[in-house]
């Protein structure tokens, strides 16, 4: 099962993300905390929110171990450099609450492909790469 680690959610944000989460089989655990610890290292894609000078500290430290592991920004709203600060720092992606169970389950799916049948969580991290589509009807070779 993958395992999602929410931390620093407002409580409506968290509650949209675990039961979108929770309805399609991931284990989940909430945290409010400002330093990663060690029992939070197992998770498979990390939602942080608050304010920058919160969840930036935060993804630096998941970088350092996990430099290729899902982590997402929740923010409370949609700012265009707190969104381009957090993509240069490495967040997988940026979303502002409201945050829809579609875009939830789209974003589980793109940043975990190997999890898509909320297998085992301890899955090797290489990317899936879709089959080569074969040329149109009359494409040069």
């Amino acid at each position: 099962m993958a395992k999602a680690v929410l931390i620093n959610l407002e409580s409506a944000a968290a509650e949209q993300i675990c039961h979108a989460l929770a309805i399609d089989g991931y284990e989940v655990e909430h945290h409010q905390l400002s330093v990663v610890t060690r029992d939070l290292w197992d998770a498979d894609i990390v939602f942080a929110g608050g304010e920058p000078a919160q969840y930036m500290p935060l993804l630096r430290q998941v970088r350092e171990v996990h430099p290729t592991s899902p982590f997402v920004v929740v923010a409370k709203t949609l700012e265009t450099s707190a969104w381009l600060d957090a993509l240069e720092a490495g967040a997988t992606d940026y979303y502002a609450i409201p945050i829809e169970t579609r875009q939830i389950r789209w974003l589980m799916e793109s940043a975990l492909p190997q999890h898509a049948d909320h297998g085992d969580s301890r899955r090797s991290r290489d990317p899936v790469l879709p089959a080569p589509s074969p040329l149109p009807h009359g494409g040069n070779r």
